[in-house]
């Protein structure tokens, strides 16, 4: 064994809110009455960590299918995931490497288990189901790190509370995000730190779980340099160098994979870098220049591609604003909705984290605690693009910074100290304390965060569990599959690639609204760089607001040039189908004139064409004779 106590001072083995064997008459029933009282205590903390886990499931699970609104993040995962099964690729469309793909490959799996995409119906729910699976795990996770820690069964349970209960959390958490997977490794890399009985296999499998986890999203790598001072404070003198040198070298080693994978793709150079090398051609001018064009070929400069470098500065360089240093950064603003939106975890929690720094020399996994929180606070502070999901990997941490701290107060108030005779505490007292804290802790979250109205919740606390976010996006994908053939050129969110591609008659030319203009191969390929190749687009407000916030010029002549036919609302998301008036709808068109023209000189008694002309002429009806209906019947279709 390598450890050293995770806490330096002495541990009870039994803490509240359970009485001690020791004392009462269980101390004078022998050795045999304390071990069938030590199994009913375990098996009482047994049936609360059920219940724990039972809650969190029913929290997350009823109405998930239908709040919050399908994003295009879970289309995109999700189309992803169909690429791996379906194609044998990492992507539908070109992989430029925005992120580690260990994330949707776990999803695919998820889909190979469960029975494929619509086993749950859309392809999202099962994603969605996916999200359930693992945020009862990391509840669970929750829960054991906060009990090894703190040594207290009520602090385990408020912090298990705090994680499931938070109503920014389940919202984030019913996503089929990356930032959910990423988290449950992170806490099992942490659980097994934090274990009584550390061991090298323990360490090395913290380092796998790490790996695992910045492989699903990259947030996670700024937790290297935290989680290599625990393995160092945590092993004694003779095996530290062994067991850090271990542990980071197995972490790194892991997560070069991604790098890997590009270097052999000939993906990890940019295109314009390597040009120079090939310049002198494969002869002439010396064995140097043709060496050059050699290593040129082998490193990917044969044509133009996506390259790993590029992305990484891309995403480095995404919103760049004055992070911490400007008041009016994305930073800023962010934080404070977060705070906003769930003011206990978020300010609570990092006042404890603070805390936790400040104690680390006496309770060094309470510490590491409260520096794996500031470590996620300064990747958001750093000056770049915050989302809103970008907190859900901290908020377990967060938690688990207010169970440490308020375990430490109970131990404070324990019978012999200062606290407890302030406070005169009798017996009944001291049980009901750790029961108290708990309700206090947890109303108190859950009334600041049930009560912001940025995400419904001061109109309906109960928004959660009762709103329909996802029924318009629902009957409008039902409307596409009844209605619009299968041929055409569709412009449509990422929420409804999977079911259109993977359908009983699928969709080949439907594509996300980014990729035409973005995507070379589909802009160029697919419709020529030019608005009037588009039938329809499926619109959504993301659509509508990346297309003016981020010039897609394709896709916004062909919205200035179409008529809605459909409209699906439920108050919250609501989507427009539009006919856009390209190549298509001009060919209807003139259909339509050249039939009304051919009626009437019918009417006229001129040029009939009799019984076998007519059926000829029904038979060489144009190809778009669904268009022609469409168009001649353009009032919307109001679907409230």
């Amino acid at each position: 064994m390598l450890d050293r106590p995770v806490w330096r001072t002495p541990r009870v083995a039994l803490p509240a809110p359970f009485p001690h064997p020791a004392r009462g008459p269980v101390a004078r029933g022998g050795p045999l009455a304390r071990a069938v009282w030590v199994r009913a205590v375990q098996s009482r903390e047994a049936i609360l960590v059920v219940m724990l886990l039972g809650l969190a499931a029913l929290a997350h699970g009823i109405n998930m299918f239908h709040l919050p609104y399908y994003e295009n993040d879970e289309g995109t995962y999700m189309s992803q995931a169909w690429a791996v099964i379906s194609e044998g690729r990492l992507a539908p469309y070109s992989y430029i490497y925005d992120h580690a793909p260990l994330g949707w490959l776990q999803i695919a799996a998820w889909t190979l288990l469960t029975g494929g995409f619509h086993t749950f119906g859309m392809a999202e729910n099962s994603g969605r189901v996916f999200m359930l699976v693992l945020q009862v795990a990391s509840t669970y996770l929750v829960y054991r790190i906060a009990r090894v820690v703190s040594a207290s069964a009520a602090a385990a349970t408020l912090a298990a509370l705090l994680f499931a209960l938070s109503p920014f959390a389940i919202y984030y958490h019913r996503r089929v995000l990356l930032d959910n997977i990423t988290t449950f490794w992170m806490l099992l890399a942490i659980l097994l730190l934090v274990s009584n009985r550390l061991s090298l296999r323990r360490v090395w499998l913290s380092a796998l779980a790490l790996a695992c986890s910045i492989l699903s999203k990259e947030v996670t790598v700024f937790l290297i340099p935290v989680l290599a001072y625990f393995v160092a404070a945590r092993t004694d003198r003779a095996h530290r160098p062994f067991a850090v040198a271990g542990w980071l070298a197995i972490a790194l080693v892991a997560c070069a994979q991604y790098i890997l994978l590009a270097l052999l793709k000939g993906e990890f150079f940019p295109y314009h870098v390597l040009m120079p090398l090939r310049a002198t051609g494969p002869i002439g001018h010396g064995l140097l220049a043709a060496l050059r064009w050699h290593a040129s070929l082998l490193l990917g400069g044969a044509h133009d591609h996506v390259s790993f470098i590029d992305t990484l500065k891309w995403q480095a360089g995404r919103g760049k604003d004055g992070g911490i240093t400007n008041p009016r950064s994305k930073f800023w603003q962010v934080t404070a909705l977060w705070c906003r939106d769930d003011p206990l975890l978020v300010m609570g929690g990092t006042a404890c984290a603070l805390a936790s720094v400040l104690l680390i020399k006496t309770q060094r996994a309470v510490g590491v605690l409260g520096l794996a929180t500031f470590a996620f606070w300064a990747f958001y502070a750093r000056g770049g693009e915050v989302l809103d999901f970008y907190l859900v990997p901290a908020l377990p941490l967060l938690a688990l910074n207010i169970a440490a701290i308020v375990a430490l107060g109970l131990r404070a108030a324990a019978p012999g100290t200062a606290m407890a005779r302030l406070l005169r505490l009798g017996l009944h007292g001291r049980r009901a304390l750790p029961l108290l804290v708990v309700t206090l802790c947890v109303a108190g979250g859950l009334a600041g965060g049930y009560t912001s109205p940025r995400l419904g919740f001061a109109a309906d606390p109960a928004t959660l569990w009762d709103k329909p976010q996802t029924d318009a996006q629902q009957r409008a994908l039902a409307w596409v599959e009844r209605t619009i053939p299968a041929r055409s050129k569709v412009i449509i969110d990422d929420y409804m690639w999977v079911d259109l591609h993977d359908a009983a008659h699928p969709y080949p030319y439907a594509h996300w609204y980014w990729k035409v203009d973005e995507d070379t191969a589909i802009g160029s390929s697919v419709f020529h760089k030019d608005w009037r190749t588009i039938d329809y687009i499926v619109a959504t407000p993301q659509l509508r607001y990346n297309v003016l916030e981020e010039r897609l010029p394709i896709v916004a002549a062909a919205l200035a040039h179409a008529t809605r036919m459909a409209h699906f609302d439920t108050d919250a998301w609501a989507v427009d189908i539009y006919r856009v008036h390209g190549a298509s709808w001009q060919r209807a068109q003139r259909s339509i004139v050249s039939h009304k023209a051919t009626g009437r000189r019918q009417r006229s008694g001129g040029g009939s064409l009799g019984h076998q002309g007519a059926r000829h002429r029904t038979h060489a009806a144009p190809h778009y004779w669904f268009d022609v209906c469409l168009s001649a019947c353009p009032r919307p279709h109001h679907a409230k």
